[in-house]
């Protein structure tokens, strides 16, 4: 540890604490592209759609994975928690949800 007060990573632990990539994105960004693309190609019945719509998603996917891998992971992780609801400003469940207390 040198003297400048910041952590120094292992290489091998950055290799190892990585998902699984594919060209640059997660290999769960990498599925869900290939679905979407698919339904697209299958709701428009043209081949071309596949050059289109596929590279443009998974720039998106390159972007959003550049500076951290498990970008979308996340996203859906906090979809799948849910919101506090509104119930919680009248404070009668002591700032929890009313399905918290239970």
């Amino acid at each position: 540890m040198s003297g400048s007060g910041r952590l120094q990573a292992d290489a091998l632990f950055q290799g190892l604490a990585r998902p699984t990539m594919v060209a640059g994105v997660s290999y769960y960004y990498f599925t869900l592209n290939a679905m979407l693309t698919m339904l697209v190609y299958i709701w428009t019945k043209d081949f071309v759609i596949l050059l289109v719509v596929g590279p443009i998603i998974h720039a998106i996917g390159y972007l959003l994975c550049m500076k951290e891998p498990r970008a979308v992971e996340l996203l859906l992780l906090r979809g799948a928690m849910g919101y506090k609801s509104w119930n919680n400003l009248l404070g009668v469940h002591h700032n929890t949800n009313s399905y918290d207390t239970f």
